[in-house]
């Protein structure tokens, strides 16, 4: 483990867009910060940056048990959304249950992982995206399977935004548009609006959540500070765990 009380987290996935954000939210708390991505390309927040291609899962398991030799915790922000199913059944599912295995044989001994808010598979699961929810699904029961709901934490967003530039795939809005979205869909009488209304309408009014709130949580929990809450879901779960910095 790392020395004098510094905590060591790897972060799979480091190089995102999320990943990016626990990286430089870790760094902020005095954690010694490994970002793993395909690219391996350098990460502000992460003292070392590895490369490894999850798809040669072989590789993958020696190149991750490396990187988490020592690692007090590993949170994965990997994640494929797109039209293909194989490929997102894949990218979400396939390549987490190697690293969480991975994780496991190294001795870590937290994971963090981020998935999707409940109610997204529950409205579209059946009729669209298919490989994507299958994929969250495959990883959750591989981190349930080798860990105790003691040492995970889930965190289940909906629709994240941040940044300044907006993206159609996946689809994202800045922060200065997803702030004012918010502002209006976290307010009270829409919030007892969603909490009334079918399935579809529901999702369309939920809150979305902000890029930094979804990187405190995860650090949050990579550090055992969610009052052992070890499944957060949806946006007022999310942002009630990373005010607990």
């Amino acid at each position: 483990m790392a020395n004098d009380g510094e905590q060591k987290v790897v972060v799979v996935g480091g190089s995102g867009f999320v990943g990016s954000r626990v990286c430089a939210a870790l760094r902020e708390r005095g954690c010694a910060v490994t970002s793993v991505s395909k690219s391996g390309a350098a990460v502000e927040g992460a003292s070392s940056a590895i490369g490894v291609d999850l798809a040669d899962a072989a590789r993958a398991r020696d190149a991750l048990r490396d990187a988490f030799a020592g690692a007090d915790c590993v949170v994965s922000c990997v994640g494929v959304i797109g039209t293909d199913d194989a490929k997102m059944r894949a990218g979400n599912g396939d390549y987490n249950v190697v690293v969480v295995e991975a994780a496991k044989a190294a001795g870590v001994r937290r994971f963090v992982y981020v998935s999707v808010a409940s109610i997204v598979p529950d409205v579209v699961g059946g009729v669209a995206m298919k490989g994507y929810f299958e994929g969250k699904t495959m990883a959750e029961d591989a981190i349930r399977a080798n860990y105790d709901a003691s040492e995970y934490v889930i965190v289940k967003p909906s629709f994240i935004y941040g940044g300044d530039a907006f993206s159609l795939t996946p689809p994202r809005v800045t922060k200065t548009y997803g702030d004012a979205l918010a502002k209006v869909l976290g307010s009270g009488p829409v919030k007892a609006l969603a909490a009334k209304a079918p399935g579809p309408i529901a999702l369309t009014l939920a809150e979305p959540v902000s890029v930094e709130d979804v990187a405190g949580a995860c650090v949050a929990g990579a550090l055992g500070m969610t009052g052992g809450e070890s499944v957060v879901d949806g946006t007022d779960e999310i942002k009630a765990c990373a005010a607990k910095l």
